[in-house]
């Protein structure tokens, strides 16, 4: 798999190679063992259900503090409250599809991206077809009623952004499949999730004291106005904002 050939790696990963086999004991283990504290409330809870079962596609919006980000958003979709969630769309960086960690991510419904800086010398244009690519398979995602999980800083988080992040943090991506799928004419909820680890960011371990926050779900529905990227942005960014003020203030 490399960038040079990106259009037949999404159609390879498009339609999904996810196995629920595969993907529930892995989930279940990755729970008991990363085991966040997870923040949700009952109404946030009603809410997604009414969503998810009206077939109104969900992007899960999360800020990105630390490496152990993706397993501890699988423990939150996992819990019996939100678990109709639990077969979203992750994304990871494609060298994660090569090896013995490739099964992780693929049979778990995970589809790569292509980073620029990991292809420095490969043409713009080429970068910019193969992210196009990728944005169209996940609003075509929330287009089919769907849940896609985007850590929307793209990266870690800097330290100037574990508290709250910075309006530059917040990448295009999260506003351009939202905007996607609203263009087709589809309903779209973005639910922004606040990670914390109350300075345990770096730990080489599983930490103890991970929080994850739920917000409050913002839907754009038929009819209504389509949201630019950078409103899309900004009401993800707002949302993770409220919710890790929370998380810090509760601790």
């Amino acid at each position: 798999m490399t960038l040079g050939n990106f259009a037949a790696v999404y159609d390879f990963y498009g339609p999904g190679r996810r196995r629920d086999a595969f993907a529930h004991p892995l989930l279940r283990l990755v729970t008991a063992i990363w085991a966040p504290r997870i923040e949700i409330t009952a109404e946030v809870a009603a809410r997604l259900r009414e969503l998810h079962d009206s077939g109104t596609g969900v992007v899960l919006a999360a800020n990105h503090p630390s490496g152990h980000d993706a397993l501890v958003l699988a423990s939150a979709v996992w819990d019996a409250r939100v678990r109709f969630l639990s077969g979203g769309t992750g994304l990871a960086k494609d060298s994660l599809f090569s090896g013995p960690t490739r099964p992780l991510f693929e049979y778990t419904g995970t589809i790569p991206v292509f980073r620029a800086k990991n292809y420095p010398d490969v043409p713009a244009d080429t970068h910019v077809a193969a992210a196009e690519r990728m944005i169209e398979v996940c609003s075509d995602r929330l287009g089919a009623g769907g849940v896609v999980l985007s850590f929307v800083e793209g990266t870690n988080s800097a330290p100037e952004d574990l508290r709250a992040l910075r309006p530059e943090s917040v990448k295009r991506g999260v506003g351009q499949i939202v905007h996607g799928a609203l263009s087709a004419g589809r309903p779209v909820a973005l639910l922004p999730v606040g990670i914390s680890y109350q300075g345990r960011e770096r730990s080489r371990v599983p930490p103890r004291r991970a929080m994850v926050r739920a917000g409050t779900p913002v839907l754009w529905g038929p009819g209504e106005p389509v949201p630019t990227v950078d409103e899309v942005r900004e009401a993800a960014r707002t949302g993770i904002n409220s919710a890790l003020d929370a998380a810090w203030r509760e601790g």
